[in-house]
Parts: structure tokens; C-alpha cells; sequence
């Protein structure tokens, strides 16, 4: 069987993880603010709060207190927090990181970090982001259904030791934020980008060219 390929925007043939992890990083970053919003908020009306308080973590849970544009908005941030979970697991399929090593330095184990809760908490994240996709898409005339779907999402009548797991799970993305931040963030070293290196060469290049009479035409 063929392996899948796509092309960037230079033309040039690139595999499928390598395509994942482009589409990963930059859908990651563009919603970053507004998914550790709504992991956070989603981790704290999980518990019983004071009334002032979960009403506030529950507009900015289900809208971002925008009314109907945010809760448009939150469904297409879900939506895109799906995919990242789902991309996540493809990305961590090839080290199959599940410890974190905290002798290489704090960057390697935010490194390790991302990736293993990525991998522990995929099934309850990916859960929290369906049937939150679920909610919106389900009619409300179809009470059956959009009820069982609504308890999923929000614990109604689970036990308290599954409370806590969904409510880690939801603060899970706030932490998947951050770190993926931080990775990216990681600064280069003087010649280690690829593209100055090849930049630098072409300028050697040139400079050796132009240098020797014998080649001018």
C-alpha cells in the first residue's frame, strides 16, 4: 500500500506525520487562548461552586459570555480541539512517550509531558470534545438522546471519583496549551535553522563565484 503524501508550499513532497505535525502546531497555537479558556472553565463547573462564580465559568464555558456568536465560536474551537487530540495520538505514535525524564533538562520534560498526558488522557479529552461537539448538533427535539449526550459532557449524575477524572481531563487541555507554547517557543541556536544555513551557503557560493576572474564571463 502507497504511502500518503502531500505537497507544501514549495512543491516539495512531504509524508503524512510530517503533515500532521504541521497542521498539529499551527492549529494548536491559532487556538490556543480560547481552548485553555474552555478546558479551564469546563474543569471547575465540574465541582460545586459558589453560585456568582459557576455562572461565570459556565457562560465562558458554553459562549465566552459572546451570547450566540461565542457559542458558535466554542463549537468550532471543539472542533479543532478534536482534531488536535486525534493528531496528537498520530504524533506520539512513533516515540510512544509515556514517562517523563526530568534529567534532560525542563524543556525535555515539558516535551515528555505534552506527549505522555497527551497519551493517558486521550480517551477522556477526546470524549469531552465529542459530546460537546454532540450538544450542538444533536436537535432539542430529540430529548432522549441530546439528555444522554449532555450527561456525558457535563458528569450529571456520575460518581464523584469520575467527576475527578473528567475534570482532570478537561484541565489537561490548559496544561496541553501551555507546554505546546512553550515547544514552540524553544529558541534557535545561531546556523541551526535550516533555512539560514542554506542561505549562508548560497552566499559563500556566490562570494567563491564572483571571486575567481576565470569564471566571469
Amino acid at each position: 500500500m502507497p504511502s500518503i503524501r502531500f505537497t507544501n508550499s514549495l512543491g516539495n513532497k512531504v509524508g503524512f506525520r510530517h503533515f500532521v505535525l504541521v497542521t498539529h502546531r499551527w492549529l494548536g497555537l491559532g487556538s490556543s487562548i480560547l481552548v485553555a479558556i474552555v478546558g479551564g472553565t469546563g474543569a471547575l463547573i465540574v465541582w460545586t461552586l459558589p453560585s456568582r462564580l459557576r455562572r461565570i465559568a459556565g457562560l465562558m464555558h458554553t459562549n465566552l459570555g459572546m451570547g450566540r456568536i461565542g457559542l458558535w465560536i466554542v463549537f468550532a474551537v471543539t472542533v479543532v480541539t478534536a482534531l488536535l487530540v486525534v493528531g496528537g495520538l498520530v504524533l506520539w505514535w512513533k516515540h510512544k512517550i509515556v514517562r517523563i525524564r526530568t534529567t534532560s533538562g525542563w524543556r525535555r520534560a515539558l516535551f515528555d509531558l505534552h506527549h505522555a498526558l497527551g497519551f493517558m488522557g486521550f480517551v477522556v479529552m477526546f470524549v469531552l470534545t465529542l459530546t460537546g461537539i454532540g450538544i450542538m448538533v444533536t436537535d432539542s427535539d430529540d430529548s432522549v438522546l441530546r439528555r444522554m449526550i449532555f450527561d456525558f459532557h457535563t458528569t450529571r449524575g456520575f460518581p464523584l471519583w469520575l467527576k475527578g477524572i473528567y475534570s482532570v481531563g478537561s484541565a489537561a487541555f490548559v496544561v496541553q496549551v501551555v507546554t505546546g507554547i512553550v515547544m514552540w517557543w524553544k529558541p534557535r541556536r545561531n546556523g541551526s535553522d535550516p533555512r539560514s544555513s542554506k542561505l549562508e551557503k548560497s552566499k559563500l557560493e556566490l562570494t567563491t563565484f564572483t571571486s575567481r576572474p576565470d569564471r566571469c564571463i
